[in-house]
């Protein structure tokens, strides 16, 4: 399988911020751009290399991502970051959210959570790649402990889902899901 995860920035690129893992015949792909005409571009040239599942932060909205399907020629399950309402608010009063934390449910998992992270002057993204829900409340918890103001889970995380990641870390983050 073939998963990415897209952040919109003001001024980062794939070429500056990305970091990409294999692991069993899966890859794994995160990057930021800046803008909708880059996002469309990325998400065509994923669509040409075989992704099946693609990402969106928060910043993109249900209109955003049929845009960007239609970009991929409907070759790319296109999910986008949601937030319940009080995750949202909690969202917007953030004073910083230059710490930003991802975490995916991996296909054919490591043993071990596998933990990446890509850093800028705009903001860092730690990524959790878990192997199942529970490793991902674990890897939630270590992004709280390590200071993440917001994260984000993969396509695989419904609301519910979302709301028992959200319950085992207490409510100290807003989270938002993309199922």
């Amino acid at each position: 399988m073939k998963y990415a995860f897209i952040a919109n920035s003001s001024s980062l690129t794939p070429e500056t911020y990305s970091v990409s893992y294999d692991h069993e015949g899966n890859h794994y792909f995160l990057a930021a751009v800046h803008g909708m005409k880059m996002t469309r571009a990325l998400a065509g040239k994923l669509a040409e290399e075989g992704y099946q599942y693609l990402d969106l932060c928060g910043d993109y909205s249900e209109e955003k991502a049929k845009d960007i399907s239609e970009a991929a020629n409907g070759k790319l399950e296109v999910n986008y970051a949601k937030y319940s309402e009080e995750d949202l608010e909690s969202l917007n009063a953030l004073p910083s959210a230059d710490r930003y934390g991802v975490i995916i449910l991996g296909f054919d998992p490591a043993e071990d959570m596998v933990r990446l992270e890509l850093k800028s002057d705009e903001y860092n993204t730690y990524i959790a790649i878990a192997g199942s829900e529970k490793e991902a409340a674990q890897a939630a918890s270590y992004m709280v402990q390590e200071g993440i103001d917001f994260i984000e889970l993969c396509g695989y995380f419904d609301r519910d889902k979302a709301q028992a990641v959200a319950d085992a870390i207490g409510h100290k983050v807003p989270i938002g899901y993309c199922g």
